[in-house]
């Protein structure tokens, strides 16, 4: 069978009040975005589905959206899924290989083997994590492929959450007419993402991931994800706070609370916003805001450090990301308190320099590791139609094509002076 040089990725992410959908192009070993975005919903609350009608409605009206805007139907999807009640299970499989040479066949058959272990009751296998490799006694992180051996070993993670959570979500997105190409637990994703497995083979990482509603803390040492626990607090309590003292709009509340608020105000008295309604003018200094929000970002960085305390005094590196990394009176707290080493991850690629995308941009990254293990040849969407869409976009209605276009631009100003 013929593989695509190209395919197109669509990852597709259920959390706390979001869709998000991620649309990649995979060509010539990189992955180039097409399209990022984040579509609300209120049928999940606390990573259940509160009203799966509704949520089969947003689903499908997102995909839509995404859809309309690439000129090509998305048909299936990689499923990133919330680390909720998550656990993780070691174990070592065995593969036996032909003619004493180890295939990465042989790898993909040892992950197989391991998909027959038993867990817990509650919570369902979603991913495989590969530690290390060991073939005729000695060890690699990397795929032994064409080494000499008669069998190779492979230290396993499985990787479990709720298994309720996951069956209606899955379910939900299917019902929406959309296949789940793969599921992706979060927590693995954003690890995968930011290169915390490299980053925590000598030293421990707390990985805290801060959403709105939740804040997700994962612990990885030696190279492995050790454990994630839930905080069910988050932005939210910063932003509601606010509201209501000052009752001015929530988007406004957001980009005052991530870009404004200063854990040490040097300008107490500057007016950082202003509002006219309908002759009423509302003013918010500095110090007014920081008095609103520094009891409610006082407490949840307590939460997060007494949770996170054993850790830090067994010496630990501290990375933020998502919202709470573009929040820098939360950065700053956290370090005053904890004196540890704080890292702010933001992705640096292209079309996502948004830590909100880090799980599914993950999960890319992730099912690549699947696609060459299994030889697959998988595209989530038309690739014949959504070629022929772009080749129409190669031309303007002058008949150039957009590069020389951009040429001619860049001729016409430079002539210009």
């Amino acid at each position: 069978m013929s593989k695509n040089i190209k395919q197109i990725y669509v990852a597709l992410e259920l959390c706390e009040n979001a869709i998000k959908i991620l649309v990649s192009e995979y060509f010539n070993s990189r992955f180039n975005i097409i399209r990022a975005e984040t579509f609300a919903t209120e049928a999940i609350s606390d990573f259940r589905i509160n009203n799966n009608e509704e949520l089969v409605a947003d689903i499908k009206k997102a995909v839509q959206t995404c859809s309309d805007k690439l000129g090509a139907d998305i048909e299936q999807a990689i499923l990133v899924l919330p680390a909720y009640n998550f656990k993780r299970f070691s174990l070592r499989s065995k593969a036996s290989c032909e003619n004493n040479i180890v295939k990465k066949e042989d790898v993909a058959r040892a992950f197989s083997n391991a998909l027959k272990a038993t867990v817990d009751d509650d919570v369902l296998i979603v991913n495989q994590f590969a530690s290390k490799y060991t073939v005729n006694d000695i060890s690699s992180r990397r795929i032994p492929e064409k080494q000499i051996g008669d069998k190779v070993l492979v230290d396993l993670d499985l990787l479990c959450a709720d298994k309720a959570m996951c069956f209606d979500y899955v379910t939900a997105v299917e019902q929406a007419g959309i296949k789940v190409l793969d599921i992706v637990l979060n927590n693995y994703a954003v690890a995968k993402e930011a290169s915390l497995f490299e980053e925590s083979i000598n030293r421990n990482i707390i990985l805290l991931d801060v959403h709105n509603t939740c804040t997700y803390l994962s612990l990885l040492s030696k190279g492995k994800i050790i454990s994630t626990e839930i905080l069910f607090e988050g932005l939210n309590a910063l932003y509601n706070k606010v509201y209501r003292q000052y009752n001015i709009p929530y988007d406004d509340i957001v980009k005052l609370v991530k870009y404004t608020t200063n854990y040490k105000t040097d300008y107490p008295s500057d007016v950082v916003y202003a509002l006219n309604e309908t002759n009423n003018t509302k003013t918010i200094t500095a110090d007014m805001l920081n008095a609103a929000v520094f009891t409610a970002l006082d407490e949840y960085t307590n939460h997060l450090i007494a949770m996170c305390k054993p850790i830090l005094e067994a010496q630990a590196d501290i990375w933020i990301t998502s919202k709470g990394q573009q929040m820098k009176a939360l950065i700053e707290m956290i370090k005053d308190k904890t004196q540890a080493n704080i890292r702010e991850y933001n992705p640096d690629t292209i079309g996502i320099r948004n830590a909100d995308y880090n799980a599914l941009y993950g999960s890319f990254l992730i099912y690549r590791e699947k696609v060459y293990l299994n030889d697959l040849d998988v595209s989530c969407i038309d690739l014949l139609k959504y070629d022929a869409l772009i080749d129409q976009k190669e031309f303007d209605q002058e008949g150039e094509t957009i590069t020389t276009k951009i040429k001619n631009l860049f001729k016409q100003y430079i002539d210009r002076g």
